[in-house]
């Protein structure tokens, strides 16, 4: 199936999108790591390493700042009450080569973070005609902006699925059958179709998982965990909400649900920005998101 080319250059910059996330994700861990070979356990200490709070500790280690000084200018009041115990887990500083390394993680993840918003302003101009399938994605608690972008670029036409059930298995989220001694059993997902949208996907329910309002999904999703734990009750949601995102999409309605107290309040803005980016940006996206990319002898 060809995709319209509108279709396909949403889909390259979801995947693009979430290549830098990944990589991104590498390199705070890298740093964490790296922190932690010098005996500075910082992560225990903070819940966002990598926060407004986390940022200026790790700034003033590179720099070779006493622990004193950094945690008495902590700029969050309620992340200071703690700075006796920041301190102690600063207070072996870092090795040359170590503030080298930090430095050089702490730089590109910055770099990755101006990147990912050109993505998302080209993304939100692509997506700007379809602002209603967006708002219905959305409306599915579990599904904000990011990934609904994401779903739908997947999906492209949502009517050449003749069912949620065809959408499931395009996704891989549909159970193998076999057979043994006359009876059918279902066994584990076939991941047969696409391997973008399944990961996607897999990741709404974890984010519906800890809101607090006890929706039908919510409720479905409890009850098989009870039953059958929480990594099987985790693909059963995935593969309900895509059939319930199948749904609305192709009756344009709007997600509802008794356990909302009202109607999950869904506002998108797209950027008004028209300047398409240059062939050289573009590329340098994709190969940041580890595409390789060739231009041909002709500059196209």
């Amino acid at each position: 199936m060809i995709l319209p080319k509108e279709d396909r250059e949403l889909r390259a910059l979801t995947r693009a999108r979430k290549g830098y996330v990944d990589f991104r994700s590498k390199l705070k861990a890298r740093t964490i790591q790296e922190l932690e070979a010098c005996t500075i356990k910082l992560a225990s200490e903070l819940s966002d390493v990598f926060g407004k709070s986390g940022r200026h500790v790790l700034q003033g280690l590179v720099d070779g700042r006493s622990a004193d000084v950094i945690v008495e200018s902590i700029p969050s009041k309620k992340v200071k009450k703690n700075k006796e115990m920041i301190k102690q887990a600063i207070i072996a500083g870092l090795s040359p080569i170590s503030i080298f390394l930090i430095k050089s993680h702490i730089q590109m993840i910055d770099e990755v973070d101006k990147k990912l918003v050109q993505l998302d302003a080209q993304i939100s101009r692509l997506l700007k005609a379809r602002k209603r399938d967006v708002e219905i994605a959305m409306s599915i608690p579990g599904i904000g902006f990011v990934s609904a972008a994401a779903i739908l670029s997947e999906i492209g036409d949502y009517r050449n699925f003749a069912s949620g059930k065809k959408l499931a298995a395009f996704s891989g989220l549909d159970p193998s059958v076999y057979e043994s001694a006359g009876k059918r059993y279902n066994g584990k997902i076939t991941k047969m179709g696409s391997k973008y949208l399944r990961r996607m996907i897999i990741e709404c329910p974890h984010a519906l998982s800890r809101t607090k309002a006890k929706t039908q999904l919510k409720r479905f999703f409890l009850r098989i965990m009870a039953r059958r734990g929480k990594n099987i009750a985790t693909v059963a949601l995935a593969r309900k909400m895509l059939v319930v995102l199948h749904h609305l999409l192709i009756n344009q309605e709007m997600y509802k649900d008794d356990g909302l107290a009202k109607p999950k309040n869904v506002k998108v803005s797209f950027s008004e920005e028209s300047n398409y980016p240059s062939l050289d940006e573009m590329i340098e996206v994709l190969v940041g998101a580890g595409y390789f990319v060739k231009k041909d002898s002709q500059g196209g």
